[in-house]
Protein backbone atom coordinates (compact mmCIF):
# COMPACT_ATOMS: atom_id res chain seq x y z
CA UNK A 1 0.00 0.00 0.00
CA UNK A 2 1.42 3.28 -0.68
CA UNK A 3 1.99 5.97 2.21
CA UNK A 4 -0.29 8.74 2.00
CA UNK A 5 0.70 12.58 1.72
CA UNK A 6 1.56 13.85 4.94
CA UNK A 7 0.42 17.40 5.54
CA UNK A 8 1.77 19.52 8.42
CA UNK A 9 -1.25 21.97 9.29
CA UNK A 10 -0.09 25.15 10.91
CA UNK A 11 -2.62 27.78 12.61
CA UNK A 12 -2.86 28.99 15.73
CA UNK A 13 -6.52 28.29 16.23
CA UNK A 14 -7.69 24.88 17.51
CA UNK A 15 -10.71 24.52 15.82
CA UNK A 16 -9.12 25.53 12.29
CA UNK A 17 -6.56 22.82 13.48
CA UNK A 18 -9.05 20.45 13.81
CA UNK A 19 -11.19 21.02 10.87
CA UNK A 20 -8.26 20.69 8.41
CA UNK A 21 -7.62 17.12 10.02
CA UNK A 22 -10.77 15.97 9.55
CA UNK A 23 -10.81 17.16 5.74
CA UNK A 24 -7.61 16.67 4.82
CA UNK A 25 -8.14 12.67 6.08
CA UNK A 26 -11.55 12.42 4.14
CA UNK A 27 -9.34 13.62 1.15
CA UNK A 28 -6.84 10.42 2.01
CA UNK A 29 -4.06 12.72 3.49
CA UNK A 30 -2.17 12.13 6.70
CA UNK A 31 -2.38 15.42 8.98
CA UNK A 32 -0.40 16.31 11.33
CA UNK A 33 -0.51 20.00 13.26
CA UNK A 34 1.33 22.21 14.93
CA UNK A 35 -0.06 25.44 16.86
CA UNK A 36 2.61 27.25 16.01
CA UNK A 37 5.94 28.54 14.26
CA UNK A 38 8.14 26.62 16.94
CA UNK A 39 6.01 23.88 17.09
CA UNK A 40 5.27 23.78 12.99
CA UNK A 41 9.61 23.46 12.86
CA UNK A 42 10.00 20.98 15.13
CA UNK A 43 7.24 18.93 13.70
CA UNK A 44 8.36 19.47 10.22
CA UNK A 45 12.02 17.95 11.07
CA UNK A 46 10.24 15.51 12.36
CA UNK A 47 7.68 14.14 10.18
CA UNK A 48 8.96 15.35 7.24
CA UNK A 49 5.80 16.45 5.34
CA UNK A 50 5.37 16.51 1.78
CA UNK A 51 3.42 19.92 2.29
CA UNK A 52 2.63 22.48 4.71
CA UNK A 53 -0.55 24.62 5.12
CA UNK A 54 0.47 27.82 6.99
CA UNK A 55 -1.47 30.05 8.49
CA UNK A 56 -0.02 33.57 7.70
CA UNK A 57 -1.18 35.61 10.86
CA UNK A 58 -0.05 33.56 14.14
CA UNK A 59 0.86 35.61 17.36
CA UNK A 60 4.54 35.09 18.71
CA UNK A 61 6.79 33.83 15.13
CA UNK A 62 4.52 34.70 12.00
CA UNK A 63 3.50 32.62 9.48
CA UNK A 64 6.33 34.85 7.18
CA UNK A 65 9.07 34.50 9.85
CA UNK A 66 7.86 30.90 9.94
CA UNK A 67 8.35 30.22 6.47
CA UNK A 68 11.42 31.73 6.32
CA UNK A 69 13.01 29.34 9.40
CA UNK A 70 11.89 26.34 6.99
CA UNK A 71 13.42 27.39 3.91
CA UNK A 72 16.47 28.13 5.95
CA UNK A 73 16.32 24.29 6.63
CA UNK A 74 18.03 22.20 4.04
CA UNK A 75 16.14 19.17 4.98
CA UNK A 76 12.81 21.61 4.15
CA UNK A 77 13.96 23.94 1.84
CA UNK A 78 11.67 22.35 -1.03
CA UNK A 79 8.93 21.40 0.82
CA UNK A 80 6.34 23.12 -0.65
CA UNK A 81 3.91 25.57 1.25
CA UNK A 82 0.52 26.95 0.70
CA UNK A 83 -0.68 29.75 2.60
CA UNK A 84 -3.76 30.68 4.10
CA UNK A 85 -4.19 33.85 5.00
CA UNK A 86 -7.58 36.21 5.39
CA UNK A 87 -6.47 39.06 3.09
CA UNK A 88 -5.09 38.01 -0.73
CA UNK A 89 -1.14 37.86 -1.52
CA UNK A 90 0.15 39.15 -4.75
CA UNK A 91 1.77 36.21 -6.56
CA UNK A 92 5.02 38.65 -6.33
CA UNK A 93 4.74 39.08 -1.88
CA UNK A 94 4.16 35.01 -2.65
CA UNK A 95 7.45 34.85 -4.38
CA UNK A 96 9.17 36.82 -2.26
CA UNK A 97 8.11 34.95 1.14
CA UNK A 98 9.25 31.87 -0.53
CA UNK A 99 5.17 30.35 -0.65
CA UNK A 100 4.10 28.02 -3.80
CA UNK A 101 1.02 29.12 -3.35
CA UNK A 102 -1.96 30.56 -1.04
CA UNK A 103 -5.34 30.15 -0.31
CA UNK A 104 -7.86 32.72 1.24
CA UNK A 105 -9.83 31.94 3.96
CA UNK A 106 -12.33 31.39 5.03
CA UNK A 107 -11.37 28.18 2.24
CA UNK A 108 -13.48 26.52 0.09
CA UNK A 109 -12.31 23.13 0.97
CA UNK A 110 -12.63 21.58 -3.15
CA UNK A 111 -10.44 24.35 -4.42
CA UNK A 112 -7.62 23.27 -0.97
CA UNK A 113 -7.28 20.00 -1.99
CA UNK A 114 -7.08 21.43 -6.18
CA UNK A 115 -4.24 23.57 -4.39
CA UNK A 116 -2.84 20.68 -2.40
CA UNK A 117 -2.74 18.07 -5.44
CA UNK A 118 -1.26 20.40 -7.95
CA UNK A 119 1.74 20.99 -5.62
CA UNK A 120 2.58 17.24 -4.74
Amino acid sequence: MAEKTRILVVDDDAPIRLLMRTVLREFGFDPVDAAGGVQAIEEARRSTPDLILLDRNMPGMSGDETLRALRAEPALAQVPVLILSGAPIEPDELRLLGADGAVLKPFDVTELVKAIRNLI
